[in-house]
């Protein structure tokens, strides 16, 4: 069951690879270049990336926005 999930997994990170990579450079060739160079040749390198970057903005202002409430509820 695990095979599986990882599968599943790796081609969405490498659907939102490939997008986000099309959708930001347009052009075959530097969508290769880009790929080879900063993302190893992977796809999922790079949906992975995007991933995690949305993912961590995610958390810092979740934490930002419970620092907020306490700090406003000791104001109070």
């Amino acid at each position: 069951m695990k095979v599986m999930e990882f599968l599943l997994f790796d081609i969405i990170m490498a659907g939102l690879g490939r997008l986000y990579l099309m959708g930001r450079y347009r052009q075959k060739a530097r969508v290769s270049k880009v790929l080879a160079h900063k993302y190893e040749g992977s796809y999922s390198n790079a949906g992975r990336a995007l991933f995690l970057n949305h993912l961590a903005i995610l958390l810092v202002l979740l934490l930002l926005g419970f620092m907020t409430g306490i700090l406003i509820s000791f104001l109070k």
